[in-house]
């Protein structure tokens, strides 16, 4: 890295820890973050000597954070008077963000979804499908993951494998979502799942300009197979 290089901030998107982790080892000073636009930018950053990877850092001074019932976070402070043809008066004390998390208790903010994404299972549990699509793609062996679950009993996923998919990448995806379903509570876990025919990208529609996944595209293209995984067994994990 540059010698004169000393903070480099990302945000706009989950950062994985692995990437932020060769970063660090690389000697390349980044920091995640979080912000909004109706915030005046900047909410919480991590920064050196204060950084928890997998959090978007600490809050700044002014800000006040509080949390809805279903974990929305509502910003206060610094905060805009509203949109064009808003009446101010009508302007709410606290921002909502649409996006979902938590303050640990040394007090990082963890950003766990978007609220307009999350599913209830059939069994009434709220699923952020970021959060479980982060823990996939943490692992090595899975560059991509699309998670659903609208009221079904279980999980599916469509994942991309890392590399070209062959037997062995299979067998290597098959481990992956083992290996991550023991760090996940039951009702988040990944029963079964199908390959991607080619990765999520701006090209075929299924990611944004920004790198978010477009749920509803890539619905388009794998809901009748995913439909198919609900007709079988949940009980043994299959490719």
């Amino acid at each position: 890295a540059p010698a004169g290089l000393r903070f480099l901030a990302v945000g706009g998107a989950p950062v994985s820890r692995r990437l932020l982790r060769r970063a660090g080892a690389c000697g390349v000073p980044v920091y995640e973050g979080y912000g909004l636009s109706e915030c005046a930018s900047v909410v919480a950053v991590n920064g050196p000597g204060q950084q928890r990877i997998g959090s978007v850092g600490k809050l700044l001074p002014h800000i006040r954070l509080e949390f809805a019932d279903d974990g929305e976070i509502l910003v206060a402070g610094a905060v805009f008077d509203g949109y064009l043809g808003d009446h101010l008066e009508a302007r709410e004390r606290f921002v909502a963000t649409g996006d979902l998390g938590y303050l640990d208790s040394d007090g990082y903010l963890y950003i766990t979804g978007r609220k307009k994404h999350m599913f209830v299972t059939s069994f009434g549990r709220n699923v952020a499908p970021e959060w479980i699509e982060r823990e996939l793609t943490l692992h090595p062996a899975i560059a991509q993951a699309a998670v659903f679950g609208e009221r079904r009993p279980w999980n599916t996923a469509v994942v991309m494998p890392t590399g070209t998919p062959t037997v062995n990448t299979s067998a290597a995806t098959l481990s992956a979502i083992a290996e991550t379903n023991k760090l996940l509570p039951d009702y988040a876990r990944v029963a079964r799942w199908i390959v991607a025919d080619e990765p999520f990208s701006v090209a075929n529609g299924q990611l944004t300009s920004t790198g978010r996944i477009r749920r509803e595209t890539v619905w388009e293209h794998y809901g009748t197979r995913i439909e198919q995984l609900y007709l079988a067994s949940p009980k043994e994990l299959s490719a």
